[in-house]
């Protein structure tokens, strides 16, 4: 497994010193509800959204439901799947993760369990990679762990970048971002630059009704009819390429700061 690869800052360095120990809970929390599921029809897609908190993971989930359905928490208890049923036949299930509990910095907080819970999951679709705004500067370190590791690259995985209501155009954040994204040596499947919040008085309603069918046309290209199923030997091989980076990666910070 290669070591990450992007533009090492000092401040990056620090966020990232300690996280040998610091996997973030979503991990744990996500593997026993895929493991309480029942067997439903084919037809039913698993969607995983995740990012920081504060990102708009629930309220795209209420945008596509089109009401109110999931909970705004940080409460480790309080994660929640979503089946919203939609007019081309499927049931799309979207697992909505309370987040990698990230602040604004892209600092991941003290997680409780290794990697190991999580790759339990079955039948995933989809992943949502969920940001508010502005770029995090670990974007690529989770895309490398959730993406690549953890999902083998198996998984499609698209972007959505939530917030921009205050933009003429939403897409321009994406034009503004694409060379830097492109710098991290990241690639994503799609992604939709959207609003999910109507706004007071509803002055967004007609950006946050366009940003809904974004989201549904991303979902619906790249939501594959298989979903990928953890093998049994990989468990033991994902953590062992997960310790194999995150030494990698405190390789590179010490050689930096000294």
């Amino acid at each position: 497994m290669s070591g990450p690869v992007g533009v090492v800052s000092w401040t990056l360095c620090q966020q990232f010193a300690d996280y040998p120990h610091r996997m973030a809970e979503w991990i744990e929390r996500l593997s026993k509800f895929f493991k309480t599921v029942d067997v439903e029809p084919t037809l039913t897609r698993n969607i995983v959204i995740f990012g920081q908190a504060g990102s708009g993971k629930s309220s795209i989930i209420d945008m596509l439901a089109g009401s109110p359905v999931a909970k705004v928490s940080n409460d480790a208890s309080d994660d929640e799947r979503h089946s919203i049923p939609h007019e081309d036949g499927n049931t799309y299930r979207f697992w909505d993760t309370n987040g990698l509990n990230e602040d604004q910095e892209g600092s991941l907080l003290p997680p409780q369990v290794t990697i190991r819970n999580f790759l339990e999951a079955q039948n995933v679709n989809l992943l949502i990679y969920c940001i508010y705004e502005k770029l995090p500067n670990l974007l690529y370190v989770n895309y490398d762990l959730v993406w690549k590791i953890i999902f083998r690259e198996k998984v499609p995985i698209v972007l959505v970048v939530t917030g921009l209501e205050g933009k003429d155009d939403m897409d321009e954040w994406w034009h503004e971002n694409q060379k830097t994204i492109e710098e991290m040596n990241v690639s994503f499947d799609g992604h939709a630059c959207i609003t999910s919040s109507k706004g007071r008085g509803y002055r967004y309603e007609k950006k946050f009704k366009d940003s809904a069918r974004r989201i549904w046309k991303l979902v619906k290209e790249h939501c594959r009819a298989e979903p990928w199923s953890v093998p049994s030997e990989w468990p033991a091989q994902a953590e062992k390429e997960v310790k194999e980076y995150m030494v990698s990666y405190s390789l590179c910070c010490r050689k930096f700061t000294h």
